[in-house]
């Protein structure tokens, strides 16, 4: 006569939040490390201008007319306002919008360097030199003076004041006036 006996083994595993913590890391490394094996540099490679002004990218542009200080915080079009530096600080971030922007016979995709612009500075309503100056908050074009500011174009021996930039006191009755930065809201 057989005789079975039957067993019965009782697991007992206890998930804590550690070693979930352990297996969500470890499950987030094996999909990294597959996509990673499957030539993700090829897609990056192949992302074009506007499809990285679609992920987020900020526009940005000099206008191709020139405002007094009193007219430059209303000069850009429509879904873009006048920047302060410390929006288009490091250009390497934007995206140049050549059909809205001044351009010259070598700005490529890129900004032009021949040109100055209004730009913000976030002082206090000023009057007075650049980096302060802002045309009374951009209300003034009688006396005074506002902030105008260019891309170095001076390489080599010359530095720019504030990063890749050239920044200097611009009269708010200034008569053809100065362009304007913008950038997109």
């Amino acid at each position: 006569m057989n005789s079975q006996s039957e067993q019965t083994i009782v697991i007992n595993i206890e998930l804590t939040k550690e070693v979930l913590v352990f297996l969500g890391s470890l499950l987030l490394s094996v999909v990294l490390f597959i996509y990673l094996g499957q030539g993700s540099e090829r897609a990056v490679a192949s992302v074009s201008r506007d499809a990285v002004t679609s992920i987020g990218s900020r526009q940005y542009y000099l206008t191709t007319e020139t405002f007094d200080g009193a007219s430059a915080d209303s000069a850009c079009a429509a879904g873009y306002h006048m920047a302060s530096l410390w929006e288009i600080l490091d250009p390497s971030n934007l995206v140049y919008n050549t059909a809205l922007g001044y351009t010259t016979d070598d700005s490529g995709q890129g900004p032009p360097t021949t040109r100055n612009g209004w730009v913000r500075t976030g002082y206090e309503k000023s009057l007075s030199g650049a980096g302060q100056g802002n045309c009374d908050a951009w209300t003034n074009n009688s006396s005074g003076f506002g902030t105008v500011a260019w891309l170095n174009y001076q390489w080599g021996d010359t530095a720019p004041s504030i990063h890749v930039w050239n920044a200097a006191i611009g009269m708010c009755d200034f008569g053809p006036g100065y362009h304007v930065w913008c950038i997109g809201d």
